[in-house]
């Protein structure tokens, strides 16, 4: 455990996971979700700190997984990233954000769409609070980083339910 939050659970949305039709592809994408229980609840930027400082964050999601000692996150070096690295956004921004992502697939099942819609989109709908990590500078990226066509990451907080997730939407 560090700090507020708990690590509970993670899914992978694999979307070479679905059956495609004609004028569909997966496009190597997948949607990572990672769940953790708020054990303490301070204010948002708090539970953002915590979520930077556990193990769960130390993934480069290129295939490795999580890295206990790890020193990446995604395309960035884990320094880089502070509560102040994420984006107060809504959830018509995140919902059209995705949207437009899953839509890069073309003709997507309705499989997928149902998958999305309980892992990622009611999720969002019931947050209290949804930030966005933000393009951070080129400084802080790894080597590697680029090997994402895009990163998306949003990071949900209820506080009725006491869980933070951390919805991470790329490609390889």
């Amino acid at each position: 455990m560090t700090g507020e939050l708990r690590y509970l659970d993670g899914t992978l949305l694999n979307f070479r996971d679905f059956e495609f039709g004609p004028g569909g592809s997966s496009n190597y994408q997948w949607v990572d979700i990672k769940v953790f229980r708020i054990v303490a609840a301070p204010d948002d930027p708090a539970l953002l700190r915590s979520l930077i400082d556990t193990e769960q964050f130390r993934d480069g999601y290129i295939g490795a997984g999580v890295e206990p000692a790890g020193v990446v996150h995604g395309p960035y070096f884990r320094e880089y990233i502070s509560p102040d690295s994420y984006t107060r956004v809504s959830a018509g921004s995140v919902m059209d954000l995705v949207t437009t992502w899953v839509n890069n697939c073309g003709d997507v099942p309705e499989s997928l769409w149902g998958a999305m819609n309980r892992s990622v989109f009611e999720p969002v709908r019931r947050a209290d609070s949804l930030f966005r990590l933000r393009k951070l500078d080129p400084s802080a990226v790894v080597d590697y980083g680029p090997i994402h066509t895009e990163f998306h990451e949003v990071v949900t907080i209820d506080r009725t339910e006491r869980i933070v997730r951390l919805i991470v939407a790329a490609d390889d």
